[in-house]
């Protein structure tokens, strides 16, 4: 049995998410895991046995990349235990994206912060943060609270 994680991480932050996801599967439940990025997913779906997509979410949307994902592949992970997991800036889910994010059926939606890491940062997506007034620049990623969880996803049909 294999956990496809699909990851989609404009800067790493969430690919990073992902990775810890995955060695807590490995290394505490012995699942079969693999992190891949949201292009090449779409060849690991026909072995694997479930399925967490990570990604973040910008401007109170998830990823343009992550969505058309989920949309394109909705009859196969129709078939498959899905978990979404979304990262973000926010201290928590929008309730309008949870909304959104439920639609695709999962069978647990998680969100943790992520990190915004200003040497990442192009010079476009820093002059957008600028003006927003949302410069909160540091990583608030929770280790402990993501393997907690990862250790939990076993009730979500990861096995």
């Amino acid at each position: 049995m294999t956990t496809l994680i699909v990851t989609s991480s404009a800067h790493g932050s969430t690919r990073e998410i992902a990775e810890r996801v995955a060695e807590v599967l490995r290394t505490s439940q012995a699942v079969p895991t693999v992190v891949e990025d949201v292009e090449g997913a779409a060849a690991w779906l026909a072995t694997a046995d479930a399925v967490i997509v990570a990604a973040p979410v910008y401007t109170g949307s998830l990823a343009a990349d992550a969505r058309a994902f989920l949309d394109t592949r909705r009859a196969e992970l129709a078939d498959l235990p899905l978990v979404i997991l979304a990262s973000g800036g926010a201290p928590e889910l929008a309730p309008p994206v949870r909304e959104k994010l439920e639609s695709y059926g999962p069978r647990e939606v998680a969100y943790f912060r992520g990190a915004l890491v200003e040497e990442r940062l192009g010079r476009l997506e820093k002059l957008k943060l600028k003006l927003s007034r949302n410069e909160h620049y540091g990583d608030y990623r929770d280790w402990d609270a993501i393997e907690a969880w990862a250790k939990t996803l076993s009730g979500a049909g990861v096995r």
